[in-house]
Order: structure tokens, then C-alpha cells, then sequence
């Protein structure tokens, strides 16, 4: 079992939200800069630094200079990847498979700047060999692209099959985001069930309320993950109740989820939090033509002050479906 974490705490001494500053964010001018393989796309008070060196892994996303993910410093396992789902596919044994393909995770991306769009492209410089089916590989583009009138940084992954003996490849793209404990998540629910993996904690839980369901943290003392189907948007409140986070992609139905997969996933150690999206289980053609292309928008926002931060709370539902229309 891969060694990653989701944890979620709530106590209304941190409960309510303190806001986000005395004025509202704005979203202009946009820039976005290299140093090296580190390059930063900003949008007025919000910033987005990408990590081309290491997967062209997101490693900050903050609003206001407050950061909404995990770094280096706090986790081994730190801020937002992406990976070719099932994950059953990553080692010939098909279970407990990890660490994922290092060439996508982790490994080095060229990035490119479009000076017209402000654009960022990322390609993984080195075809990823999957164990199964023998001689398969896959290629990833990253492109990162800041859209001003929405607040938004948009993420277009594009999933080729790059094999080069015709073995026709099947994978859903799955976006892994770690946050630090003691927030909250919760996102609408679809008509899929909500199941747990074997063997979870029995205080790990993710409970329905208020037309959403939420995930708030309890210690747990191994790997807990869950599994559910959502309706194509997560939100997520920072632990100091100053920030929030809410990721949109397009809705896939529980029959095209990938086996032993979910639409989103929610996965905990106590350690840290992680929050998983993926998109629909496609079938890819070999020669690098065929590809699976899969955006997700990012927003960050203030938090209005005096917001209760709680499980169940309409107000903080009512906000994701205003910010889903900004």
C-alpha cells in the first residue's frame, strides 16, 4: 500500500473562517517566468509555481503569498502530481503497487513558454515503460494556462499511448493534490456508491450532509482511503480558515471509472491530506496520436470572514456553486 495521507480536523476554535484580508483579490496582470526547470505563472495575487525538474509537480498554489499545499520541507510526499490511473497498472503484480512511474511522477519535463498566452507546456522527456502489458509506454503533456477573467489557472493533461509494438493501451488521468491536515473537504455527491478500501481505519469516514459529502479528520492508524463518485468539482478549506480551494474537471459517469478506481478519492496516514480526481477510463491506440486530454480548473479565493467551517455547512456549498459560475 502506497504510503500517502488524507487527514481533515474540525473544532470551532479554528471552525470559523478568519477571511482572507481586507480586500478582495484581483487577477491581473498576469506573468509567467523561468529560473531553470522552476517556473511561475501569476495572476495578480494569485501564484502558481511549477516544478519541471521534479514531474512538472505543482508546488505552490497560494493567494495572497499563503501557500494551499503540502511542500518539500513538510512531506516527503508534497504537492500536486499527476498519474495514469488504475494504479494496479504500475507493477506486474497488479496490487500494492507503488511507487508510481517515476518518468511521469517524478521524473524531468521540458517546459516551454508561450509568450502570447503566457501559456505553459511540459513534456516528459523520457516514455515511460509500464510492466503491463509488456512493452507498453505512455507519454504526458502538462499545459498550464492562466485565464484572468475566471481567477484560474486551467491544467490540460494530454495521455498518449507511445508504445511502439500496437498493444492498445486503457487508462483514466488522475490529478493528486496534498494539502495539509486539520481542513476540510467535501464535494457533491453522484450516483455511485461511496465504498472504503479493505482494510481502513474504522475512523476514517466520509459522511452526507447538506447536500454534499464532507470529510472531516480523525487519527487513524494505517492507510484509510475512500472512494466515491462526484458530480466534477471538490473544494477544500485550509486549516487557518483563510483559504479556499476548489479544483472543477468534467463529471464522468460511475461506469467509466477505472477498475478499482474512483471518480474521487480521498486517501490518509495522519500525516497529510490528499485529495484525487479522475477522469474517464479511455481506451488509447498505440503511435502517440491517440490521447486522452483532460482539463481541471484551480481557484483560489479568500475565505469570507466569520464563515463557519463545519461538516454539513450550506454556506460553504452555496460558495462552490458561486465560484463553479465565476
Amino acid at each position: 500500500m502506497r504510503v500517502r495521507g488524507l487527514v481533515l480536523l474540525l473544532a470551532c476554535a479554528g471552525a470559523c473562517g478568519g477571511g482572507g484580508g481586507d480586500r478582495a483579490p484581483v487577477f491581473t496582470p498576469v506573468s509567467t517566468t523561468t529560473d531553470g526547470t522552476t517556473f511561475t505563472m501569476t495572476l495578480g495575487d494569485l501564484k502558481m509555481v511549477i516544478d519541471g525538474a521534479h514531474g512538472a509537480r505543482i508546488t505552490e498554489f497560494s493567494l495572497f503569498g499563503k501557500n494551499a499545499l503540502v511542500t518539500m520541507d513538510e512531506n516527503i510526499n508534497y504537492g500536486a502530481t499527476f498519474w495514469p490511473s488504475p494504479q494496479s497498472t504500475w507493477c506486474a503484480a497488479g496490487v500494492d503497487c507503488w511507487p508510481p512511474p517515476t518518468a511521469i511522477d517524478s521524473g524531468l519535463y521540458n517546459g516551454q513558454i508561450d509568450p502570447t498566452s503566457m501559456s505553459i507546456t511540459f513534456a516528459s522527456d523520457v516514455v515511460q515503460t509500464l510492466p503491463t502489458p509488456a512493452g507498453a509506454g505512455l507519454s504526458v503533456l502538462k499545459i498550464f494556462t492562466p485565464n484572468p477573467s475566471s481567477g484560474a489557472i486551467e491544467i490540460t493533461y494530454l495521455l498518449a499511448n507511445s508504445s511502439t509494438q500496437g498493444n492498445t493501451l486503457t487508462f483514466s488521468p488522475w490529478q493528486v493534490s496534498r494539502v495539509e491536515p486539520k481542513g476540510l473537504t467535501f464535494f457533491a455527491p453522484g450516483g455511485g456508491p461511496l465504498t472504503y478500501a479493505p482494510n481502513s481505519a474504522s475512523t476514517f469516514m466520509v459522511n452526507e450532509a447538506a447536500g454534499a459529502l464532507w470529510y472531516t479528520s480523525a487519527v487513524v492508524s494505517h492507510d484509510s482511503k475512500a472512494l466515491a463518485d462526484g458530480t466534477g468539482w471538490i473544494g477544500h478549506v485550509t486549516p487557518d480558515r483563510q483559504l479556499y480551494l476548489i479544483s472543477t474537471y468534467s463529471d464522468v459517469a460511475a461506469d467509466r471509472f477505472a477498475p478499482g478506481e474512483a471518480e474521487v478519492e480521498l486517501f490518509t496516514n495522519s500525516s497529510y491530506v490528499e485529495v484525487e480526481m479522475q477522469g474517464a477510463y479511455i481506451q488509447l491506440l498505440a503511435g502517440g496520436s491517440d490521447v486522452i486530454n483532460w482539463t481541471v480548473r484551480w481557484k483560489l479565493r479568500p475565505l469570507p470572514a466569520g464563515m463557519q467551517v463545519a461538516e454539513g455547512n450550506a454556506e460553504l456549498v452555496s460558495l462552490a456553486t458561486q465560484m463553479l459560475s465565476e
